[in-house]
């Protein structure tokens, strides 16, 4: 998952107006160039979150 917040609500990059709120979205809305340019962007926290697996599931046999 991605997860995105602006500095500054409604601030634009790669087609989308992101919110000063995080903002999750599927690892597969970006490309790689995208997300590159996200990641390079001042503007944007860009953070790559690992997906967490179903609670309960974890030791189970």
């Amino acid at each position: 998952m991605i997860r995105i917040t602006s500095k500054q609500a409604g601030f634009r990059r790669c087609g989308v107006a992101h919110p000063a709120e995080p903002t999750d979205y599927p690892d597969d809305r970006f490309t790689a160039k995208d997300l590159a340019v996200l990641k390079a962007e001042p503007m944007l926290v860009v953070e790559e979150i690992a997906e967490e697996k179903e609670p309960g599931q974890k030791g189970k046999k």
